[in-house]
C-alpha cells in the first residue's frame, strides 16, 4: 500500500507544500557542501596565519625538546607547557574558527536563512527503534553508505598521490633548521589540503544535485492531494460558485428595486433597457441604477411599467449607456440627449390644465 501511494505522487510539490515543509524545518541541505566550505575556509585561514604561527610553534617545540632533561617540572615546566599549548591554539585556532563560521554561513544560505529554535527541542515521540532500524536498512541509508565509501576511496587515492611525491622530502627533513622545517611543513599541509579540496569539490557537485532531487521527490504530491490542498486554500469550488450565484441574485433584486423609483427607462426598444434616476435640482448628472439585455431587459421594462416609470425608446443611447457601470453618472457627451428625454418625461407627468375654479 505504501509503495502504491508513493507511485501515485507524480506531481511536483506546490508552493504551499514547500512552505509547510520549510516551516517544519525540512529543507535541502548538502553535508558535502558544508564539508567543502569548512575545508576551504580552514585552508584560507591557514594560508593567512600559518607561516608566522608555524615558525613560532616549531621554535618553541625545539627548545622544549632540547631542554627536556633539565626542565624542573615543579618550578617552570608548567609554564613551558602552557606556552606550547597557547602556540598550538594559535596555530589551529584560526582554521577551526574559520571553518565553523563558514559552515554556519553556508548552512544559512542553503536554508534561506531559516532559523527554527523549535527544532532544537527534543521530541521523544520520534524515538522509535522500529523507525531507526528502517532508516539503517532503508534505501536512503544505502545511498549514503555508498557515498561514504566512494568519498573515502577518493580521499585515499588523493592522499596516496600526495604522499608518494612527498616521501623523498620527508627523508631529507632531518637536516633542516626550524624555519625550513616550518615552511616545508606548512607547504606540505597546504598541498595536501588543496588536493582534498579538489576531491571534495567534485563530490559536492554531485551531492548538491542528489540532495535537491531527493528533497523534491520526498515532497511530491498526488493529484488528489493537490485537489484537497486547493480546496483548503481557496475553498470548495462548488461552495464558491453557490456564493457567487447568491450574490448575483441579491444584486439583481437590489437593481430591480431601484427600477421602481427610476426617473426614466431608455430602451432599444427590445434588447436593451437602461434605468436612470435624476432628482430635479440635484447637483450631479443622471445616474444609471439598472441595466440589462434581452431577458433581464424585459424584466426591467415590466417592473417599470408596473410602477408607472416612463419608457423611452432610443436605441443608440441605450447601447451607449449600457457600457457605463452601474451606480455611475452618465458621460458628459450624453448630457444633452438625456436632459431632453428627462424634460420630455417631466412634461408628460404634469397634470393637464383644467377649467378655472368655480367661485
Amino acid at each position: 500500500m505504501a509503495g502504491a501511494e508513493k507511485d501515485d505522487r507524480t506531481e511536483a510539490p506546490s508552493a504551499q507544500r514547500l512552505q509547510n515543509a520549510r516551516d517544519e524545518g525540512q529543507v535541502a541541505i548538502s553535508r558535502e557542501l558544508q564539508s567543502l566550505t569548512a575545508v576551504g575556509c580552514a585552508l584560507l585561514a591557514m594560508m593567512m596565519t600559518a607561516p608566522h604561527q608555524t615558525t613560532r610553534f616549531v621554535v618553541a617545540m625545539r627548545h622544549l625538546i632540547a631542554g627536556v632533561g633539565s626542565v624542573d617540572v615543579s618550578a617552570g615546566g608548567s609554564a613551558i607547557v602552557r606556552e606550547v599549548l597557547m602556540l598550538g591554539i594559535g596555530l589551529a585556532g584560526p582554521p577551526v574558527l574559520a571553518a565553523a563560521i563558514g559552515v554556519a554561513g553556508i548552512t544559512l544560505l542553503q536554508t534561506g536563512f531559516l532559523l527554527r529554535p523549535a527544532g532544537l527541542m527534543p521530541q521523544f515521540n520520534r524515538i522509535s527503534p522500529a523507525k531507526g532500524l528502517k532508516k539503517i536498512v532503508g534505501g536512503d541509508n544505502a545511498v549514503e553508505t555508498l557515498k561514504a565509501i566512494a568519498k573515502l576511496l577518493a580521499f585515499v587515492l588523493a592522499l596516496r598521490h600526495v604522499l608518494e611525491g612527498l616521501w623523498p622530502v620527508f627523508l631529507s627533513s632531518t637536516a633542516w633548521d626550524a624555519g625550513t622545517l616550518a615552511d616545508r611543513t606548512a607547504s606540505l599541509v597546504v598541498h595536501a589540503m588543496l588536493m582534498l579540496l579538489a576531491v571534495q569539490a567534485a563530490i559536492t557537485v554531485l551531492d548538491v544535485g542528489w540532495v535537491r532531487y531527493r528533497h523534491m521527490s520526498g515532497l511530491r504530491m498526488s493529484r488528489q492531494e493537490l485537489r484537497d490542498e486547493h480546496k483548503e486554500s481557496d475553498g470548495d469550488p462548488h461552495v464558491k460558485g453557490r456564493i457567487r450565484q447568491i450574490r448575483r441574485q441579491r444584486a439583481k433584486r437590489r437593481m430591480m428595486d431601484s427600477v421602481k423609483t427610476a426617473t426614466v427607462v431608455i430602451t432599444n426598444p427590445t434588447h436593451y433597457a437602461i434605468a436612470l434616476v435624476y432628482e430635479n435640482g440635484g447637483k450631479g448628472a443622471p445616474k444609471i441604477v439598472a441595466k440589462g439585455v434581452d431577458e433581464l431587459a424585459a424584466r426591467i421594462r415590466a417592473v417599470a411599467q408596473d410602477n408607472k416609470v416612463p419608457l423611452v425608446a432610443n436605441p443608440p443611447l441605450a447601447r451607449a449607456l449600457y457600457t457605463v457601470p452601474l451606480d455611475q453618472e452618465i458621460p458628459r457627451e450624453h448630457f444633452q440627449v438625456v436632459a431632453g428625454i428627462i424634460a420630455y418625461v417631466w412634461r408628460l407627468q404634469r397634470p393637464p390644465p383644467g377649467p378655472p375654479p368655480i367661485r
